[in-house]
């Protein structure tokens, strides 16, 4: 016989709002470390971007143009990240992956 699962006690309204309060929680230590400590702003980052996947929520516009989404890299412009205007665009390059980013 297969082994019969135990309902979780956390429903999955309790869980989606813990997962974005955990969200808000690295966004605000992310945009509060910036480019000083940068383990612990890569460590946030890819934390992120964890949970996000994990819990299947979409990243608030604030951290989206916090960090690349392919390497988890917190961006620090002017060093590891290029933002252009183009056509009205705004295209953020990230300087690791190469990855590019196209706001409209």
């Amino acid at each position: 016989m297969g082994k019969r699962r135990k309902r979780s006690n956390n429903p999955k309204g309790q869980r989606i709002v813990n997962a974005r309060e955990t969200q808000n929680s690295l966004i605000h230590l992310l945009e509060k470390t910036g480019a000083k400590d940068s383990v612990l702003a890569h460590s946030s980052a890819r934390q992120i971007l964890a949970v996000s996947r994990k819990h299947r929520l979409s990243l608030p516009n604030s951290a989206k143009i916090l960090l690349c989404r392919k390497c988890a890299t917190p961006f620090a412009h002017g060093l590891n990240v290029r933002t252009r205007i183009k056509h009205g665009k705004k295209i953020v390059t990230c300087l690791n992956c190469n990855n590019i980013r196209r706001y409209g």
